[in-house]
């Protein structure tokens, strides 16, 4: 009979640790950056594999990242009370900040960088936009009647029209100006607008670089092999990974030990040719690779002042502005 009673409570114990535990789950495509965010380092090799090869070159590889999933705690309560500065779902951003396809594009271009010849398409983004009747976000396949198929396409077609656009750092340059301008969009078909004193009708326009759709690059958290689906990769949604990655694949094929037995920590955007472009959050993640112990931190020449006033301790501080300047500096006499 006491068996009998205490059956009741050891359910509503389990119970309640279940729920516990469900309440304390990251919901990966719900992020939080608070006032103050705290920067998170993780290890690259070991965990980056590429076309089913895992990618370890000798010393360690960290990527840093900045702020945090959403819990499902903070989720139940946010419906109930509400909230004033709700976490940011990350299922409408922009394609191109996609793990899916931001770190097959950094792989590539490392092993670009290491004599392997891999081709690069592009991905170009818009989205809101300036003239009414148009998509609130399009893919565009064309422009000026010249196909978007790589980025020596896309600076022939902007090179007559000033695009302003986020993500890489680089402006279209106008040296004509046309009236109108023609955009073909992958799904919404062909558009004809009058010329804005910007360019393209949409208040942000991203570019991305894109590797083959047979070439695969993923970084592998345990948890996903206990899980039926990979939705853990989205917890690293952005590409401000993606020189670590280059830089990571490239080290993988270096005929030596690039790093030397040192911690190499690094964060920043990648283009195809290989110039790392600015990201968010650097003082954050700087903090996390000096607390992880990282020896030396490489980040985009572009963001130098924001780190004028770190301390960096025993860390060195890097700024580059391509991948080959980290791969100089960890190969030179200097470092």
């Amino acid at each position: 009979m006491a068996w009998f009673r205490a059956a009741p409570r050891r359910w509503a114990i389990r119970a309640a640790i279940a729920l516990v535990v469900v309440l304390l789950l990251p919901v990966p495509w719900l992020h939080v950056i608070s006032d103050d965010p705290i920067g998170t380092t993780w290890r690259l090799n070991g965990r980056l594999q590429v076309n089913g090869e895992s990618i370890d070159p000798p010393g360690r590889w960290s990527w840093l990242a900045v702020g945090r999933p959403a819990l499902v705690g903070e989720v139940v309560r946010d419906a109930v009370f509400g909230s004033d500065d709700p976490p940011t779902d990350m299922r409408g951003d922009s394609i191109v900040l996609r793990p899916a396809l931001a770190e097959p594009a950094a792989a590539a271009v490392g092993l670009r960088h290491a004599g392997v010849d891999i081709p690069l398409g592009l991905l170009v983004e818009a989205y809101d936009p300036m003239v009414e009747g148009l998509p609130q976000r399009a893919v565009l396949t064309r422009l000026q009647g010249v196909q978007l198929t790589d980025r020596a396409a896309w600076d022939h077609a902007t090179s007559v029209v000033q695009v302003p656009e986020i993500g890489d750092g680089q402006d279209g340059l106008a040296t004509s100006v046309p009236e109108h301008l023609s955009f073909e969009t992958a799904t919404a078909g062909v558009f004809q607008v009058e010329r804005t004193a910007d360019g393209l009708p949409y208040r942000v326009v991203r570019t991305l670089d894109t590797a083959p759709q047979a070439f695969d690059a993923r970084i592998a958290f345990q948890a996903t092999e206990l899980l039926p689906v990979d939705w853990f990769r989205e917890l690293s949604l952005g590409s401000s990974h993606g020189m670590m990655v280059a830089l990571t694949t490239y080290a993988h094929v270096f005929e030596g030990d690039l790093a030397a037995g040192r911690h190499v920590a690094g964060t920043g955007g990648i283009r195809g040719d290989g110039t790392v472009v600015p990201i968010g959050g650097l003082t954050a993640k700087a903090t996390a690779a000096k607390r992880s112990g990282a020896d030396v931190l490489f980040y985009p020449a572009t963001q130098a002042a924001v780190l004028e006033d770190f301390d960096p301790g025993a860390m060195a501080l890097v700024p580059v502005t391509t991948l080959t300047d980290a791969i100089e500096w960890l190969t030179g006499p200097v470092a």
